[in-house]
């Protein structure tokens, strides 16, 4: 009887031990197993919001001392378009993604709209002052209610210039009569009106025959896409218009933020303000590069000395997105552009 007693006694402390062990054993598994963010880009390899994408990655696994890892997905992996990578952040299927002002304004939140606005821009430096600052704060803290966590503007997709297959583009009269392919926008295409050209909205996906074939004149684009696209096959002249800059934000699902203790959060926020930098140099060096592509394939390429000239003539889409965003912050969105242009 003793004997019995004395080996489920044994057996029963041993089988404690075991789950002990294993309880703890999994505790600390799981305290070692990262918490996993998805980020999404809908850029083709070397684009610079991926050369940002994985500066986020890297040292948000560095300042988390590997506590959380990025998963970088690129070329529209998680979603197909801008607009769609957007609403992923917003359902919590996609965790961190750069999105561009343009289908921000057009389809999310019309305060984004002027910084789509033709010739409003003349630097960059202009630019990352007017974003910086308290409208880009503001615009960020508007993103709260859509659902996102806004945490910085990177660069952008670059300044956009004129193609031409007609001629330099050097004052607005050489715009006159020419046939340009816009995107499907209310801005682009009263842009291009305003300068005395016939624009024709066409999907991207068509542009590089309409091109070829002659079906256009010209296109407007950044150097990024004139390279990655092949369009030094197409174009003789790039002339560098600036006509915009849509400006780039990162966003987060602010439920998965939120889920993370506070010392995660602060490497999270430091980890966007790198990604942000590291997106605004990658931008410049990509812009000098392809300019330098472009012109050893043989296009001609200008610049534009008097860019007001342009803008003087585009008070009517100025009016147009007044309309949308009223006056008191147009006001405010003007001078703030003009004060950074100083």
């Amino acid at each position: 009887m003793y004997h019995a007693l004395h080996s489920f006694c044994r057996r029963g402390i041993v089988m404690v031990c075991v789950m002990v062990f294993a309880c703890v054993f999994g505790l600390e598994a799981a305290a070692q197993t990262p918490i996993v963010l998805k980020l999404g880009t809908v850029n083709p390899s070397d684009c610079p919001r991926n050369t940002a994408a994985y500066e986020f990655a890297k040292v948000l696994g560095e300042k988390s001392k590997g506590s959380i890892k990025v998963e970088v997905y690129i070329n529209g992996q998680l979603a197909r378009g801008e607009a769609a990578t957007f609403e992923g952040v917003q359902m919590g299927t996609i965790d961190v993604a750069p999105v561009g002002s343009a289908p921000l304004g057009g389809m999310f939140e019309p305060l984004y709209l002027p910084l789509d606005l033709p010739f409003v821009w003349f630097s960059r430096e202009q630019i990352w002052r007017v974003m910086d600052g308290p409208i880009g704060q503001e615009l960020l803290k508007r993103m709260e209610t859509r659902g996102v966590k806004g945490f910085g503007f990177g660069g952008g997709w670059g300044f956009r210039h004129m193609q031409s297959n007609k001629r330099p583009i050097n004052t607005p009269e050489d715009m006159k009569g020419q046939t340009i392919r816009v995107q499907e926008s209310p801005i682009y295409i009263g842009m291009m009106k305003q300068l005395g050209a016939n624009p024709v909205p066409m999907p991207w996906g068509e542009v590089y025959l309409a091109m070829k074939q002659g079906t256009v004149d010209g296109m407007e684009s950044p150097t990024f896409s004139i390279v990655s696209g092949k369009y030094t096959e197409v174009t003789k002249y790039v002339s560098l218009t600036k006509h915009t800059y849509p400006p780039i934000s990162w966003f987060m699902n602010p439920k998965k933020y939120q889920a993370l203790p506070a010392d995660l959060r602060q490497a999270v926020d430091e980890a966007f303000k790198a990604a942000c930098a590291m997106d605004r140099k990658a931008e410049v060096e990509k812009e000098g590069a392809d300019l330098l592509v472009i012109k050893k394939a043989g296009v001609q390429v200008n610049e534009v000395k008097d860019l007001q000239a342009f803008q003087d003539r585009m008070g009517p889409v100025y009016d147009l997105v007044t309309a949308k965003v009223g006056k008191e912050y147009m006001d405010r969105f003007m001078s703030a552009v003009k004060a950074a242009a100083k």
